[in-house]
C-alpha cells in the first residue's frame, strides 16, 4: 500500500491539473430547509490542556441533549484527535438518527496561513484528511462524504485535493461566532439575522473555555428558527444526497 506521503504527491499533481472545484456554502434557496453544523476542534495544544487538567472537557454533552430533546437534526464535523479522545461519544453520535458525522481534519491546523491563529501543518494535507476518514470508519462505522477546512482557510489546490480524495468541501453562509464569545445573545443575533432558505450554520460542539455559551444560545436559536418555519435537516439532506 502506498504511503500517505506518496498519496499526497500524486493527488497534488492531479489537483493542479484539474479545473477549479467549488466549495459548498449553502443549499438550495427555494425551500425553508437549513443545516445546523458543529465543529469539534482538537489541536495538539488543546490536547495538552486536557491532559494537564487545565481544561476539564472538550465534549459539550449539553448540546446533544438539547438537540435530542427538541428532535433537531444536526451535522458534526469531527477532528480526528477529538475522535481518539472521545471514542464512546463518537459512537453514540453515530448511532443517533438525528445526527451525521463528517470530517474536520486530524489536528485542526491551518491549511493556509494565517488562519485565526491556528497551528501550522505538521503532516501533509492529504494525511490530515485521510487519517480522520479512517477514524470515522473505524470508530463510528461512518463513511463520510464532506470535509470542512479548519478555520475555513484553503486555496484552490486544497479544494481540488479534497475532491480527489472523494470528498466535497463544505463551509457555511451563517457564522454563529460562538468562539471566545461570553454573551449568548450575540451568538443568537448573529444567526437569526442571517439565516435564509438553504443556510448552513456553523457553531462548535467541543465546549471548553473558548466556546462557553454555545449551548445557552442553542436553547434560543432552535425554537426561534422553527417558529419562522425553518426545518432543520442533516447536511446530506439539505444537499440532496
Amino acid at each position: 500500500m502506498p504511503s500517505l506521503q506518496l498519496v499526497w504527491i500524486a493527488t497534488l499533481s492531479f489537483a493542479l491539473a484539474q479545473p477549479s472545484v467549488q466549495v459548498i456554502t449553502h443549499g438550495p434557496r427555494d425551500q425553508p430547509k437549513i443545516a445546523l453544523t458543529f465543529d469539534a476542534d482538537m489541536t495538539y495544544g488543546m490536547k495538552q490542556m486536557l491532559r494537564s487538567g487545565r481544561v476539564r472537557s472538550y465534549n459539550n454533552a449539553r448540546i446533544y441533549q438539547i438537540l435530542d430533546r427538541t428532535k433537531t437534526k444536526a451535522t458534526f464535523f469531527l477532528s480526528g484527535m477529538w475522535i481518539e479522545l472521545y471514542p464512546d461519544e463518537t459512537k453514540h453520535l453515530a448511532q443517533n438518527p438525528l445526527f451525521e458525522l463528517e470530517n474536520h481534519g486530524y489536528s485542526h491546523p491551518s491549511f493556509e496561513t494565517p488562519c485565526f491563529g491556528l497551528p501550522k501543518l505538521t503532516d501533509s494535507k492529504a494525511s490530515e484528511v485521510l487519517k480522520t476518514r479512517v477514524l470515522l470508519k473505524k470508530v463510528a462505522g461512518v463513511t463520510n462524504r464532506y470535509f470542512r477546512f479548519p478555520g475555513g482557510c484553503q486555496n484552490a489546490g486544497d479544494v481540488a485535493l479534497v475532491a480527489k480524495l472523494g470528498l466535497e468541501a463544505v463551509l457555511w453562509d451563517v457564522v454563529g461566532g460562538d468562539g471566545n464569545q461570553p454573551n449568548k445573545e450575540v451568538i443568537v443575533g448573529n444567526i437569526l439575522a442571517r439565516v435564509q432558505n438553504g443556510s448552513i450554520i456553523v457553531l462548535h460542539s467541543h465546549g471548553g473555555p473558548k466556546v462557553p455559551k454555545t449551548a445557552d444560545a442553542l436553547e434560543e436559536i432552535i425554537p426561534a428558527l422553527k417558529a419562522r418555519g425553518f426545518q432543520f435537516v442533516k447536511l446530506s439532506e439539505l444537499l440532496g444526497q
